[in-house]
């Protein structure tokens, strides 16, 4: 696995340590975290794609409930010790292997046995096994070599780990964990779950008799005390320990009294610790029943820790194993926790949609950027304070987090390519140490960068040609990005120079762009205009941070009588720029009126001819039964008359008759079927429209259809609602023409393609519509989508978004739909459960099956 170049300078420029040192917290594990701070943004797309893939997979197990295990204890010192022949592992190092290797047991096999419900667990490459088990490629191998000193180190590497990381997957990785039954029945054989050394049989034979002499102490010293001579003699009426013996504490004028071994003498000389004859042979014999009790214990732990060190390989791989599930597992937590999206792949350029800056949180204006395919040189004007510095921050940051596989505070539609290298020159080079003004620091970093970037490196320029003389600034400039340009390096410069923004308008592969000003209001907006150039606009800036009106007036007569014909036309363009978005505005708006005018006509017309359907139906129908009843009587007359003997009867005629009838009859049930499948599939095209005509709705293949039509649902062992009769079903095969064979239940019957509709499609083929739901984005009334995606949203505009929901699908007759509002906190779920509770319109609400996405989802049945 190839991982990007570090470029120290760039990388804590752009904040990415302190990104990654706060990711690193989400790890369970201490080889997770160790490995996740040495681990770097990766540079081959695949790789990239595989990681992402096993990231989803956790998120589908957070997302079903899924509660990893407890952080893991330290266990690094226990584990050098077991590679020390004759070492032995003290209790608590004992205690924290134990409980380590069970919750290693615990994630492994948690995950092992999901992941076997859908893609299953598989064996894992050579690769794989050399990297766990260096030099070893089956467990009898294993065994006869664990005790082989000259093979590879057995300890955990970091920096290992975090080089190779994403070079598996996760069935792989799930395939090749080893169990720690064994080290687990080892440990837990000699220590009770708190922790504690269990009461062994050779252990509580050494306790019994270590109780019994501290009893026949006790007696002995008992028996000193009954003596009414000693008793007298004696400062306490208990006994004593000095030194781990059994004493008598004895006042100093009557120590003659007490024949022994004078032990201490407390520090007021009044009183002597006496150990009695009758003593000393006990105490003896208590100081060697611990003696042999302690040595017992050390042989207890070092046999523990000689079996232990046999499986030391095993330990060594489950902790790889468990750092490369905990490097995917910590991923996912962030994202679900803090609500994160994981930014798509492309080919080329980047997309931005309402990206925050991870360090400024919620307090971050959010940012949207496009670099359209074929741009390599993005030149952003703007005024100081606009957000230029910040905007750039967050696109070099963005970047490497994608690489890395991090989570982004950022809306879905956020895309990067994969660059091979980040490089960044922001703020102020300015150096004491180095002797280096602005200008010199900023040509030290732009020179080295100049020297590495390469065709596909993401290369950011702040305040490019600043620092010295405005002319010669500028020509360093235009000689660094005809440099980049034609390197292919995808480069992002903010500037104030004028020259710099005609530049963009002279080269292939470079788009000017400025950071908006408000001049109604004097303050920038933080939104990024694509196309136009911006002014600095700094006699504004600096009359509004205090700077004198008379000064700022003598200013601007300098300004306005040195302006050039270029400022004026960057006005005029922004001006034009504003006025063409406000016509477009509008024309969308007219046209999205338009059609939702006609859709509403459409619709009374469908329910008007429905009704007229339902009138010849029920016409039709008495026909036919009146035909029945007509052919019976008239047969049975025919019969009478021609008993009677009646002459005249023409029976031939009679029957022609009827014939014509009933064929009157039959023509008319074709007509109407006709007319039903026509209105059905009418109403279908109503029910399910057709991309935005001001939003595009899904992206489109080479021949330029839509991928998320409703056509594209109906394969083999989807699931259908038969509209007939309301009934699901599950599509088996394509009968030819617009049939389907469909299972019922356990009847299988054929049915035409206009009497199906979608039901419970897999979220990755739900036809979704890009419908503004917010408050403000009503104009002519928004549609009705199946799937209402809310993530992201405030309670108040999600409950807007709910309302509007509601009322375009009452009004296009879909009564089934869902809302995705995620787990989180919860608030946006039960706020949105609370308002579904008190509509009139509906008539059910639940929370999707785990599959589909569980306590995040919520399916909503509207009344009919």
């Amino acid at each position: 696995m190839k991982t990007m170049a570090e470029h120290e300078h760039s990388f804590a420029l752009l904040d990415y340590y302190r990104i990654r040192e706060a990711a690193a917290e989400y790890c369970l594990s201490p080889e997770g975290k160790s490995s996740f701070l040495l681990s770097l943004p990766l540079v081959d797309p695949e790789a990239l794609a595989r990681l992402k893939g096993d990231i989803g997979f956790f998120l589908r197990r957070l997302e079903e409930g899924y509660a990893p295990a407890q952080e893991f204890p330290d266990i690094d010192s226990a584990v050098r010790k077991l590679a020390v022949e004759g070492a032995s592992l003290a209790l608590e190092e004992f205690y924290a292997l134990g409980i380590w290797a069970r919750r290693a047991d615990s994630l492994i096999q948690a995950n092992a046995a999901s992941l076997s419900r859908g893609e299953k667990v598989v064996q894992p490459s050579e690769s794989l096994e050399g990297f766990l088990h260096p030099g070893i490629h089956s467990h009898a191998a294993a065994a006869e070599a664990a005790e082989d000193e000259s093979r590879p180190s057995m300890g955990f590497q970091p920096e290992e780990t975090a080089r190779r990381w994403a070079d598996w997957t996760i069935p792989e990785i799930l395939g090749s964990a080893p169990s720690l039954q064994d080290v687990q029945k080892i440990i837990f054989s000699i220590l009770s779950p708190e922790g504690e050394l269990r009461d062994l049989p050779e252990l509580r034979r050494l306790k019994d008799a270590i109780a019994k002499a501290n009893r026949d102490l006790g007696a002995i010293a008992d028996s000193y005390r009954s003596d009414p001579e000693i008793r007298a003699a004696l400062q306490s009426s208990e006994a004593t320990q000095r030194d781990g013996r059994t004493v008598l504490a004895v006042r100093a004028n009557f120590k003659g009294r007490v024949k022994g071994i004078v032990h201490e003498v407390s520090s007021t000389g009044q009183t002597v610790f006496i150990e009695p004859a009758a003593l000393v042979e006990k105490n003896n014999e208590l100081v060697q029943l611990a003696a042999r009790l302690n040595a017992e214990i050390m042989r207890i732990l070092r046999e523990a820790t000689l079996e232990l060190r046999s499986l030391r390989w095993r330990i060594r791989a489950a902790r790889i194993s468990v750092a490369l599930v905990d490097l995917r597992l910590a991923r996912a937590l962030q994202i679900r926790r803090e609500e994160r999206i994981l930014a798509e792949t492309c080919e080329s350029g980047l997309t931005l949609w309402r990206a925050r800056h991870p360090l400024l949180g919620r307090k971050a204006v959010p940012i949207d950027v496009a670099v359209p395919d074929g741009i390599r040189t993005l030149i952003v004007t703007g005024p100081n304070t606009g957000g230029k510095t910040v905007t750039l921050k967050t696109l070099g940051l963005f970047a490497l987090m994608h690489q890395s596989a991090l989570g982004l505070p950022a809306a879905q539609g956020t895309k990067f390519q994969v660059f091979d290298a980040v490089f960044a020159d922001i703020g102020d080079e300015q150096s004491i140490d180095q002797s280096l003004s602005t200008f010199s620091g900023h040509m030290k970093v732009i020179s080295d960068v100049a020297a590495k970037a390469g065709s596909s490196s993401l290369v950011l320029l702040d305040e490019l040609g600043a620092g010295t003389d405005p002319e010669e600034g500028c020509a360093i400039a235009m000689g660094l990005l005809d440099h980049f340009i034609a390197l292919g390096s995808l480069t992002i410069a903010t500037t104030h120079h004028g020259i710099l923004k005609n530049y963009g308008y002279t080269r292939e592969a470079c788009l000017n762009a400025s950071m908006e000003f408000d001049s109604t209001r004097l303050a920038p907006t933080y939104r990024i205009v694509m196309g136009v150039p911006g002014e600095s606009r700094a006699l504004e800036i600096a009359s509004q941070t205090g700077l004198d009106g008379r000064i700022v007036a003598a200013a601007r007569k300098y300004l306005d009588e040195e302006r050039t014909d270029v400022g004026e036309l960057i006005v005029s363009l922004s001006e034009k720029h504003r006025e063409l978005e406000k016509l477009e505005r509008e024309r969308l708006k007219r046209l999205k009126e338009a059609a939702e005018d006609q859709r509403k006509a459409d619709l009374a017309a469908l329910r008007v001819r429905q009704k007229e359907l339902e009138l010849k139906r029920h016409g039709v129908g008495e026909l036919r039964q009146l035909l029945a009843e007509s052919r019976k009587t008239l047969e049975n007359l025919v019969k009478e008359l021609r008993e009677s003997g009646a002459d005249g009867v023409n029976v031939k005629e009679v029957k022609s008759f009827l014939s014509q009838l009933a064929q009157s009859a039959d023509a008319e049930r074709e007509s109407l079927e006709r007319q039903d499948t026509d209105f059905k599939e009418a109403a279908r095209r109503m029910e399910s429209p057709g991309p935005d005509p001001v939003a595009p709705t899904g992206k489109r293949n080479a021949k330029g259809k839509t991928a998320s039509s409703v056509e594209s649902f109906f394969r083999e062992g989807a699931e259908v609602l038969i509209l007939s009769t309301g009934k699901k079903g599950r599509l088996l095969r394509k009968m030819g023409g617009r049939r389907w064979s469909v299972e019922i239940g356990s009847v299988r019957m054929t049915m035409p393609e206009e009497d199906l509709r979608p039901f419970g499609m897999p979220k990755a083929e739900a036809p979704r519509y890009d419908v503004e739901l917010k408050a403000g984005a009503g104009e002519g009334g928004p549609r009705a989508a199946f799937e209402l995606d809310l993530r992201g949203y405030r309670l108040q505009e999600a409950l807007y978004a709910v309302e509007s929901q509601i009322d375009a699908a009452s009004l296009s007759g879909l009564t089934l739909f869902s809302i995705i509002h995620g787990t989180g906190e919860g608030i946006l779920g039960a706020g949105i459960h609370g308002y579904l509770k008190g509509n009139p319109a509906v008539e059910d609400y639940h929370f999707a099956r785990p599959e589909e996405g569980g306590y995040g989802k919520t399916v909503v049945r509207l009344k009919n």
